[in-house]
């Protein structure tokens, strides 16, 4: 089954919107992160800290996706790094 063609606009926009969610996404891990000064992080942070980087590792996918759909709808190669070679 192949996926929907997708406009350069549409890639344009659906891509901004992804790297702003990973900035976002970024900032809050850092954050988090910040706070441990050595012993570890108290559970509930360590809870939210493992949300976000599961939430960062799915925008991440997100991005290769919408990539390899653009490319396919192009006729362009594939990244083979994906959104992690960025």
């Amino acid at each position: 089954m192949q996926p929907e063609n997708i406009s350069a606009e549409e890639f344009d926009e659906r891509l901004n919107r992804l790297h702003e969610r990973r900035e976002e996404l970024e900032e809050r891990e850092t954050e988090l992160t910040s706070h441990d000064h050595g012993g570890g992080l108290p559970a509930d942070q360590q809870n939210r800290l493992d949300r976000v980087r599961g939430e960062l590792a799915d925008v991440l996918q997100e991005i290769g996706d919408l990539k390899d759909r653009y490319a396919d709808a192009t006729g362009g190669p594939a990244e083979p790094d994906g959104a992690l070679g960025e």
